[in-house]
């Protein structure tokens, strides 16, 4: 069991921008915290920024991908404009990624796959304090 976090970055412009900068603090901050849980598929979320004229053609988050081989299911989130440079950027990333294993878990009942939610929300900081190690 894996929890996997990226952007997508359609401009080099946002390379250096806050979300990506916030998103690399929390992933790594995961990576310190992550279990090990045999057996369980990986949940890979996948933020998508929005850039000018090139945006998500949806809001909010949806399923992309199950990956039957990988036992990976692959969720995008459609990041808003807003929370690029907010001061709530960690807030929204962190809520987003536990409603992405929140979204998981209903997938993984629906198709009768184990998944254990409480392990991938206990790898979750308790609130945005806990990721300000970096």
């Amino acid at each position: 069991m894996a929890l996997f976090c990226a952007a997508y970055i359609p401009d080099p412009a946002l390379k250096e921008c806050q979300f990506v900068q916030v998103l690399t603090k929390v992933a790594a901050n995961l990576t310190r915290r992550r279990t090990l849980t045999r057996g369980q598929p990986d949940v890979d979320i996948c933020f998508l920024l929005p850039f000018e004229h090139e945006r998500p053609d949806f809001s909010g988050m949806r399923f992309h991908s199950w990956r039957v081989e990988q036992s990976t299911l692959r969720i995008e989130a459609a990041v808003p404009e807003s929370m690029v440079t907010s001061a709530l950027t960690e807030t929204y990333i962190i809520a987003a990624i536990r409603d992405a294993i929140d979204n998981a878990a209903d997938f993984f009942s629906e198709i009768n796959m184990p998944f254990d939610r409480q392990s991938f929300h206990l790898q979750m900081p308790a609130d945005t304090t806990a990721t300000q190690e970096i």
